[in-house]
């Protein structure tokens, strides 16, 4: 019933390849993460784009659909975009004069050949002009290619053979570059129990995904169509599984799907659910060692705890960190090319990192290049934030020995420029992926009047031990704050297994808040990328397990939410159709305002009112368990709604509008407010504190120093009348 296939392809009846089996996949150039049209400036200029090919599928026909503008100032037969397919080229489009100056599409077929695992299309621009004396990186040589333009892949899927080794594929395959679908299985009699071993495999799964982003459909008592993950035990599982052998060990089994033999389901089973619990540890913290079709688990825990911002994905910050060690691979830091494509190195800064009155984070910048001709040419290597400009630096003939430059790297909200090494120009964000963009640039050399010498290819390296150092800085930060949620999953994120995390639901939840859960903890475990297996799951107010935990409650009920929290209400109340807020004056751009400066967070207006259209609600406040823990409910009118909610974690076009406490969603729209009391979450230096807090209220701070001064200078009053009364007595007995 459940065969062992290999790679071997399956012809149908007539001789042609299974239906089934194939499969047409169009990428924009938008997905392959460029927003914008790809500006090509200057002639043997390339730009790159990169996308992966999964493991259970064979490219068998491509084609690369290019829409772009070329220069009207090119002339035809010289000039042409060459475009390279893994370092192969492919194709040369040639500039005309019909089509130069005006948008064109060409349609041109890729060589399946040349397919990997990782591919790079490369297209480069070689330009000339129709004058005598012409520079290679005049500006009017240029071509701009469209985000519009497409990869087209028709492949062909494999039979994969049922082995474990090659976990987490093909559920998850790193090849893949698109968002993480995966859906999950349950029999009809589900529990607790069971839905919390479902939410730590989507851990496990998201903490793979990472950026990519996270689905996980639910499924019950219904086969998938695709690649999925099926929770089974001995007395509950789905329909269509009914008769599959039962297991008296946590087991961990990949099978082919009963009707089609392209899609692998991957079975985690137990006697019971908690054995389910054991299976599920042991493909999170062992998936190094499965293999073969079947594997049991006999022990699985962590020995050595995780201690607080140790997640993978997030800068040390007890040490100087090494460039090399932010990227996959070294040779990323390496280009080549007259104006070759920016070296891009992302990083992650934990969001509660306290960086007030910081000089910005030191940077020790160290790269080698091509030399040029003289030190008085154009070339420079520019530096930037997040797309922010920082600092450019001229490439001098020394490039050959290399050049080391020490650079304070700014913070977010530092100000504006000013003196000396601290360039206080908003960069870094403080909880959010940071991108540091390096962009050489080597320019062309002139030899005299009408004459242009082309620089070759250069090539140029940042060298791997440069360093970014962020120690020093404390941990401390002012909530309720669903910025920090929304873009690092704060604070549940502190610690990188969840352990500090209790998630709160419903009891008998719906498929569709199982669905929400699920995501919703793919997506925390996506943004450390380690698996959360330190979380607590309930489906009740438990105040002795929520005492000491950051509490996330999804779709609760609001009669389990009042008892707990009536000693804290929430700025907004959703109850099915009634719906009541409380809201602060209307001040402008609330993203921006200083929320901490005294009656900000004040309320000022409350509306209550009854509707029944769809609405869901973040709402961020502090612990009634503990001052220094923090609630994030998730709230939805139903459970789409709810859904909705989740979904919005995945999708960056939302993510800048979610902030402050109360986030409430309609639709498209957002809209988020900061009511309430704040409360500070972390610790700071007793001098810092005082300065921090008084620092908002400088007539108190004057008035404390004059205090101050009153009470030193009454002090040393008595203590001068003491010694002069001591002296006058001593005058007396002589």
């Amino acid at each position: 019933m459940f065969p062992v296939f290999s790679f071997a392809e399956e012809k149908s009846g007539s001789g042609e390849p299974d239906p089934r089996s194939l499969v047409s996949e169009t990428m924009t150039f938008t997905s392959l993460g460029f927003a914008d049209s790809l500006d090509v400036q200057g002639s043997e200029t390339s730009v790159y784009l990169g996308f992966g090919s999964r493991l259970d599928r064979i490219v068998k026909d491509a084609e690369l659909k290019l829409d772009f503008i070329s220069s009207p100032a090119l002339i035809e037969v010289l000039s042409h975009l060459k475009i390279y397919l893994n370092g192969e080229l492919q194709h040369a489009v040639p500039v005309t004069e019909l089509n130069k100056g005006q948008r064109d599409s060409v349609r041109l077929p890729l060589d399946s050949r040349y397919f990997s695992d990782y591919n790079q299309l490369r297209i480069e621009l070689v330009g000339h002009l129709d004058q005598e004396c012409w520079n290679p990186s005049d500006p009017a040589i240029w071509a701009e290619i469209s985000q519009a333009s497409e990869v087209v892949l028709n492949s062909r899927r494999v039979r994969l053979s049922n082995d474990l080794s090659i976990l987490p594929a093909p559920f998850f395959d790193r090849r893949d570059f698109s968002k993480l679908t995966l859906p999950v299985v349950f029999g009809p009699d589900y529990e607790i129990d069971t839905v919390y071993a479902a939410t730590l495999a989507a851990s496990y799964f998201g903490s793979q995904a990472k950026w990519r982003g996270v689905n996980f459909p639910v499924l019950i008592d219904k086969a998938p169509e695709q690649h999925a993950v099926v929770m089974l035990t001995n007395t509950n599982r789905p329909a269509f599984l009914v008769d599959f052998p039962e297991v008296d060990e946590p087991t961990l089994q990949i099978i082919t799907h009963p009707d089609n033999p392209y899609v692998k389901l991957l079975l985690i089973q137990g006697r019971d659910s908690e054995q389910l619990l054991t299976a599920v540890r042991g493909l999170a913290l062992g998936s190094e060692l499965l293999s073969g079709p079947v594997a049991t688990i006999s022990k699985a825990q962590q020995i050595q705890p995780r201690v607080p911002y140790d997640s993978p994905s997030w800068i040390r910050t007890d040490r100087p960190v090494k460039l090399g060690e932010l990227v996959d691979d070294p040779m990323v830091l390496q280009v080549e090319g007259r104006k070759p494509s920016d070296i891009s190195v992302s990083l992650r800064v934990p969001p509660d990192l306290f960086t007030w009155q910081s000089r910005g984070i030191p940077l020790d910048l160290r790269y080698r290049y091509s030399p040029p001709e003289n030190d008085s040419d154009d070339s420079s290597l520019s530096m930037s934030i997040n797309g922010q400009f920082v600092e450019a630096f001229s490439l001098t003939t020394k490039g050959i020995n290399g050049e080391a430059k020490r650079v304070r790297v700014p913070l977010l909200d530092d100000g504006f420029l000013g003196g000396g090494d601290r360039i206080r120009i908003p960069a870094f964000q403080v909880g959010s992926l940071n991108r540091m963009s390096f962009r050489f640039a080597f320019a062309a050399v002139n030899s005299g009047a009408c004459r242009t010498i082309p620089a070759g290819s250069p090539r140029a390296i940042l060298e791997a031990d440069s360093t970014i150092d962020f120690t020093g800085y404390p941990h401390y930060i002012e909530m309720p704050n669903l910025q920090v949620f929304a873009t690092a999953g704060y604070p549940f994120t502190r610690m990188a297994d969840l352990s500090d995390t209790a998630v709160v639901i419903p009891p008998s939840p719906s498929p569709i808040l199982i669905e929400s859960l699920l995501e919703t903890v793919g997506y925390l475990s996506a943004s450390v990328a380690y698996p959360g297996m330190g979380l607590t799951l309930l489906d009740s107010w438990d105040k002795k397990v929520l005492a000491d935990k950051d509490i996330l409650a999804i779709g609760v009920d609001p009669s389990m939410a009042d008892s707990a929290l009536e000693e804290n209400q929430p700025a907004l109340l959703l109850r099915k159709s009634q719906r009541s807020i409380n809201r602060p004056q209307d001040l402008g751009n609330l993203r921006y305002f200083p929320w901490s400066e005294d009656g900000a967070w004040t309320t000022a207006e409350q509306v209550s009112l009854n509707a029944n259209g769809a609405f869901g609600a973040l709402i961020g406040m502090q612990s009634p368990f503990d001052d220094e823990r923090s609630v994030v409910a998730m709230l939805g009118t139903r459970d789409q709604d709810l859904l909705d909610v989740t979904r919005s974690l995945n999708t960056p076009g939302r993510l800048p509008y979610i902030f402050g406490s109360v986030a409430m969603f309609r639709g498209d729209s957002v809209a988020s407010y900061i009511v309430g009391k704040p409360y500070f979450v972390g610790h700071l230096p007793l001098q810092t504190l005082i300065w921090y807090h008084f620092s908002k209220h400088p007539f108190i701070l004057a008035a404390c120093a004059l205090l101050l001064v009153v009470l030193l200078t009454i002090i040393l009053w008595r203590l001068l009348a003491v010694v002069a009364a001591r002296r006058l007595q001593v005058d007396d007995d002589e």
